[in-house]
Parts: C-alpha cells; structure tokens; sequence
C-alpha cells in the first residue's frame, strides 16, 4: 500500500532524487522541463516555500508532486504563474489515489496545464486542452520543408521579414545563447510593458520572479538548462527569449519583443533560429504551450493533450470544498464568487490569473 508524507523541497534525499530522474526517464509524458529536477531546484531557491507530496511504498520512494502552499489548504504548482506543465511524477506501475495523497499536506488542487497521460489526475478532469509543438525529431530540415505536406506558416513569416531586412540594408544579429545580464533586464523589462499594455498583472513587479530568472540562469542540472536567446537589429536588441531545456526538449516559454521593431517580426525570427539551432544540437521538439494565439498554430505542426479539473483531499475540509465547488458550478452567482475568490487566493499564493 503507498502511504504519503509531506517533506521540504530541501529535504528530499538522494535516493529521492534518483527516483525522481527515473520516473522520468520511463515516461514519455515527463519530458518537458517543468518536470525536471532543475527546475524545481531554481523555484525553492527563489521563493524557498516548495513543498512535496513524497509516496512511499515499503520505504521506497514511488511518486511525488511539488507545490506552493497556499490559504485555506490550496496548493499551487511549483513556480505559481511560470508553471505551463504540472502534475506527478510516479513510477510507472504505481497505483495512487489522488485524494489520499492530498490527505497528507493539501485539501483541494486545483491543476490547469496536466498531461493526459498523467494516471493520477486525469480521471478528475473536467476539461481538455493542448500545447501546440513544433516537432524537430526529423530535423529542421524536414520541419521546414516537409515532404508531402505545405510547410508551416512560420516558415512564409520568417521568409517575409528575412526580405524585408534585405530591402532595407538592415543588418541581423543572433545569439542563441546569450549569457549578458543586460539581456535577461531587457527582457524582464519588456515582459513587464506588455503586461501594462494589455492590462494583465506584472509578474515581474514580484521579487520572487526577478530571483527565479537569476537562479534559472545559475541553474546546470542533470540535464537542465534555462537558455537565454537575444535577436538584434542594427545593434538594437529587437527581440529576447528566454526558454528551458531538457534533453531534447525545449520549452518554448518567455518571448518578449520591442514594439518599435515589429515590422520586422523579431519575435518570428529568433523563434526560428533557436530551432534551426538547437535542433543541430540534438533538439527534436519545441514546446510553445498551451494557448489559442495564432502564432502558435502558424509555428506548430503537432499537439500534445492536456488536462485540467480539481481534486480534493480525502478529509473534512477537501470534502467541504468539493461540495462548495459543486454547488458553485450549479449556481450562476456562486460560481462568479468562487471564481473570485480563487483567482485572489492565486494572487496570495503568487499565482495571478
């Protein structure tokens, strides 16, 4: 029978970690980076708060899911807001009870960017999404140009602006890995315009946020990389991105562009030269996220399902907050009060909505 118990991040041990990488390495549905150790490692560092429902089964680590604490007994994927993938990482023979394991630190859970092949939080899923992908694994080469098929969208993008450039004598400069302070500033900077463009919260007006980027930068671990990427117009910095890296996956993750420069679609450009170059180094996938924006679809050429919905804890409280849900979901009023209160309870946590 697995049992569950609740330990600090920091506290996990050795062996922990080695069934943690294992897991992964078994399960194709792990392999983005929000599921490596690195990543976890850089968020406990920058808010210090991560907390993990660690699943033993005669004394031998067999799952485990990181989280924030949060009011009322929430808890929050590790790293709030950045977080695009979530949910556990177990052994593949493990057989857990979502609400027994939340009976050990959380009564309700409330998770929104899951993999579908995640067996312990799909069958409480009460939606289905996507990321949209652009799939490397034949190369650049063949994503660009493949055979039998129109190439996608992306590609007239990048050909277009690669034109424009041309006519107007402008001279390119791209650094895939770019390892300035200045740039990650920069890009933290426009990151924060944009939001006040689009009336969205500042992320990065949150001291843990500046932290998480500086210790993502810091962070080589067992295959973990936050690589930093810059495009440049006539020595002005046009476009910045910042993704994360495992193995052979990159997740597509912090874009941010100067508006004054969007004619030249900056943003379209760098996204194509990180693939170009990065799927030389072994990459054979490129994660953009979830999300409708048309970018996205122009870029992909597959998807990979997604989950989201709540689990509550198997104890008095996670059952009072399953039947408060509920009860919110039948009541037109109720609902929009629940919905308030969980998006200022996901402020509290560092998780706007």
């Amino acid at each position: 029978m697995t049992r569950f118990d609740l330990v600090k991040w920091r506290d996990l041990t050795p062996r922990d970690r080695q069934a943690w990488a294992a897991f992964r390495a078994a399960d194709p549905g792990l392999r983005s980076p929000f599921f490596a150790l690195g990543w976890f490692d850089a968020v406990h560092r920058a808010r210090g708060d991560l907390l993990v429902l660690r699943g033993l089964r005669g004394g031998e680590p067999v799952g485990f899911f990181a989280f924030h604490p949060g009011p009322m007994g929430c808890g929050w994927p590790a790293g709030g807001t950045f977080s695009d993938w979530h949910g556990f990482v177990a052994a593949p023979d493990a057989e857990i009870d979502a609400t027994r394991a939340l009976a050990a630190g959380l009564h309700m859970l409330r998770f929104r960017k899951t993999p579908a092949s995640d067996r312990v939080l799909r069958g409480f899923a009460d939606a289905t999404g996507e990321s949209n992908v652009m799939d490397l694994s034949g190369g650049f080469e063949a994503y660009a140009r493949p055979e039998g098929r129109g190439a996608p969208k992306s590609m007239s993008e990048f050909r277009r602006a690669m034109r424009k450039l041309e006519a107007g004598g402008r001279e390119l400069q791209v650094q895939v890995r770019d390892p300035r302070g200045e740039v990650l500033e920069a890009l933290m900077a426009l990151k924060s315009q944009q939001y006040q463009r689009t009336g969205r919260p500042d992320v990065f007006a949150w001291a843990w946020s500046r932290r998480l980027m500086a210790e993502l930068m810091q962070t080589r671990s067992e295959g973990f990389e936050a690589v930093l990427s810059s495009l440049s117009i006539d020595g002005a910095l046009a476009s910045t991105h910042l993704g994360l890296r495992s193995g052979g996956v990159l997740h597509y993750w912090l874009p941010a562009y100067d508006p004054a420069l969007s004619g030249y679609a900056p943003g379209s450009l760098l996204a194509i030269e990180i693939a170009r170059t990065l799927a030389g180094e072994g990459l054979t996938e490129m994660d953009l996220g979830p999300g409708s924006t048309p970018w996205k679809h122009q870029f992909a050429n597959a998807t990979i399902p997604l989950v989201s919905g709540a689990v509550y804890a198997a104890s008095p409280l996670g059952r009072l907050n399953a039947a408060a849900f509920g009860m919110a979901r039948r009541s037109r009023g109720l609902h929009q009060v629940y919905g308030r209160l969980e998006r200022e309870l996901g402020r509290f946590a560092g998780r706007p909505a």
